[in-house]
């Protein structure tokens, strides 16, 4: 049995606790929350920390596969460039992705990260995740503007999906713009059929609605490059999200990825449309590459469905959930810090279903236990230096 005690306790589904006590079994699964305030009795032996703890942190946006990315590609070029240099450097990489991919787990389970919703467009990080501490599960993008190719590339993604090797996993589209409607089609019959968890790049910068709202700018040109017909594509006269919503299902969990440029009209047709709609923010990496961040303004009534994810290293100089809630902190200091934990643990872990193992210390759930050191205990809030200890593993 385990007694450990901070300056504050995070339990997430409940307030902080002053000097709360956590108490788990030789399993690590939690036995009690005690407040010392209300107790009746005095707790013996118990470990003491300074600073806050919390559940481990759930990332439920990472691309994996692209860590041999790191500090591969200049900051603030915009999405566009950053596509054509990412896509680039697929063609010449010699670097050892698998050693790459080790690392990047590696530093996730070392910055308290306990679960992972993570891309992937090969096998490449198939064995790794197999043999991590974290629990992941890989969505499966794909991309097919070309409607003649939309049987082959999900085919393929079907194959991909067959040889994981456990049923954590989903096939879903990169992003409005780069799937046919035939393809789109096909990923929504499969997620109906297997009740998928959906996710979906969203709006990282207005290129995407400037190209169905007038079948123009960058994404234009690019598609136009890699050789699309797109003689046929009548404009719709809509942001992203509204064109392609049809294909769609919209009774799955369905996450909407870094919204940077996301405004009230689309936020309000999506919470329509959607009956189990997730956001994640992304912010260090929209600032890595836009330089820009989404207006979490009009998205904070959704406190309950707002996750956070790293992105890749390719777009971000660490994977650590801690970073990206200090930005957003930075940027919003009037949140309280109870919420935007929530954003990293607990939504995550019920986004991705791990809502009886993950997300909160509660009594019978493992989720991990992490001591954020270097705080401000006057005002309950993360200073830039803070930084995230593992007290205790999930597994």
């Amino acid at each position: 049995m385990k007694k450990i005690s901070s300056d504050y306790l995070f339990p997430i589904n409940q307030a902080p606790i002053f000097r709360g006590i956590l108490i788990l079994d030789d399993q690590n699964k939690v036995i009690d929350v005690i407040n010392p305030e209300f107790a009746d009795y005095a707790v013996q032996d118990v470990k003491i920390y300074k600073g806050f703890i919390c559940p481990g942190f759930v990332n439920t946006h990472c691309h994996l596969e692209l860590s041999y990315l790191k500090n591969k590609i200049l900051e603030n070029t915009g999405l566009h460039n950053f596509i054509i240099e990412v896509q680039r450097l697929k063609m010449k990489n010699d670097e050892n992705i698998q050693e790459t991919i080790a690392l990047a787990d590696i530093e996730m389970t070392k910055n308290g990260i306990v679960a992972v919703g993570d891309v992937s467009n090969n096998m490449d990080s198939f064995e790794i995740k197999k043999n991590s501490k974290i629990y992941y599960h890989t969505f499966i993008e794909v991309f097919g503007s070309n409607p003649n190719n939309a049987e082959d590339v999900f085919n393929h993604a079907i194959k991909l999906a067959n040889d994981y090797f456990n049923d954590h996993i989903s096939i879903v589209p990169h992003s409005p713009y780069a799937v046919s409607k035939e393809l789109f089609n096909k990923i929504k019959a499969y997620a109906i059929e297997n009740n998928s968890i959906l996710c979906m790049h969203h709006q990282e910068n207005e290129d995407e609605n400037d190209f169905f709202k007038n079948r123009n700018g960058n994404i234009f040109k690019r598609l136009q490059l890699l050789g699309v017909d797109y003689k046929s594509f009548n404009p719709t006269g809509l942001n992203s999200l509204a064109s392609v919503s049809e294909f769609l299902p919209n009774n799955n969990p369905i996450l909407m990825v870094h919204n940077t440029v996301s405004e009230a009209e689309d936020i309000a047709f999506a919470e329509n449309y959607f009956k189990n709609l997730w956001w994640c923010f992304c912010p260090s990496s929209n600032l890595f590459i836009e330089n820009k961040l989404p207006n979490f303004q009009l998205l904070k009534h959704n406190e309950n469905n707002i996750t956070l994810g790293t992105d890749s290293l390719a777009s971000n100089k660490s994977l650590s959930i801690l970073e990206e809630i200090k930005k957003i902190q930075l940027k919003m200091p009037e949140m309280e810090l109870n919420t935007l934990l929530k954003w990293g643990t607990y939504n995550g872990a019920n986004y991705l279903k791990l809502e009886n193992t993950l997300g909160s210390l509660e009594k019978g759930k493992k989720p991990g236990v992490n001591l954020i050191e270097k705080v401000d205990l006057m005002n309950l809030k993360l200073s830039a230096q803070s930084s995230v200890k593992v007290l205790i593993s999930q597994e």
